[in-house]
């Protein structure tokens, strides 16, 4: 029987430090939304003949009564959830031995990490219309993930994070993605030198925002094959990076405010990006 001090509870509550994903190659789920959309990835990994991704399962009795779709779910992959007390379930989720204030809702899961080699996954793209988002040095957790699940609602088919940004797989972008994570492909440690070059290879055309913009984004009209390239939260895109870029476009703010955060930003971006190609069809 599992207790709060049991060795395997403490690596999975180790797996809170970057050190400890990278060295293991696991990373840890919460909540009911986000496990739900791993074992619907599991299943489907499986059903097209890849290996899956997942670990271990881990719900209250409360969590399994409430979301009985989970137990379902896990039993189609051939998983079995293990059955633990809420105070396991918080020690699992502590960061650093102190109590995190996440609510995980009595269900943990790990998985294998699902990042993606970055040339395989550009390479994946074909020729056909694609939508790519860039993150340059973002190093916000909660932006990481929103920036995931607005990719995943706007059909976006790659998102690529750059040397110096947030571990995609750190437990508070997982939360913040809402299981996007598992739908979307994404690369991490993206050196951008490369990166831009390879996306120039390949006829994807780069789009970076900027108040200094020369068009303004809803006067614009999204090429078929476009890479958008969002910066830093305090920063923005490294002059190289800008300069770089084949097309400047402007957020037009119509109010007092200076400026949109990055995750809105993005959000604007690509659902322009998701108009145009609807418009295509």
């Amino acid at each position: 029987m599992l207790t709060p001090r049991s060795a395997r509870v403490g690596k999975i509550a180790a797996l809170s430090g970057r050190s400890v994903r990278q060295r293991e190659g696991r990373f840890r789920v919460e909540g009911p939304q986000a496990i739900r959309a791993l074992l619907e990835r599991e299943a489907r990994d499986r059903a097209e003949g890849r290996d899956g991704i997942l670990d271990e399962l881990y719900l209250t009795t409360k969590a399994r009564d409430a979301h009985p779709e989970l137990e379902q779910l896990a039993e189609t992959v051939g998983a079995r959830p293990r059955l633990v007390t809420p105070d396991v379930i918080e020690a699992m989720v502590r960061e650093q031995g102190h109590q995190s204030v996440t609510n995980p809702q009595g269900a943990i899961a790990v998985a294998r990490s699902v990042e993606r080699d970055w040339r395989d996954l550009l390479d994946a793209q074909g020729t056909g219309p694609v939508t790519i988002v860039v993150c340059e040095r973002l190093q916000d957790p909660g932006n990481a993930g929103l920036v995931m699940r607005t990719a995943d609602a706007s059909g976006a088919h790659a998102v690529f994070f750059s040397e110096g940004s947030v571990d995609p797989l750190a437990p508070k972008v997982v939360r913040a993605s809402a299981g996007s994570l598992f739908h979307v492909p994404f690369a991490r440690k993206v050196p951008m030198g490369e990166l831009l070059d390879a996306l120039r290879s390949r006829s994807i055309a780069t789009a970076a925002t900027s108040p200094r913009g020369a068009q303004n984004l809803f006067d614009w009209t999204p090429p078929e094959r476009l890479a958008w390239l969002m910066g830093n939260e305090a920063h923005g895109l490294d002059a190289a990076t800008l300069e770089a870029a084949d097309a400047r476009v402007a957020i037009p703010i119509y109010g007092s405010a200076e400026s949109l955060n990055l995750a809105t930003a993005t959000t604007l971006c690509l659902f322009e990006s998701a108009r145009a190609r609807a418009g295509a069809r």
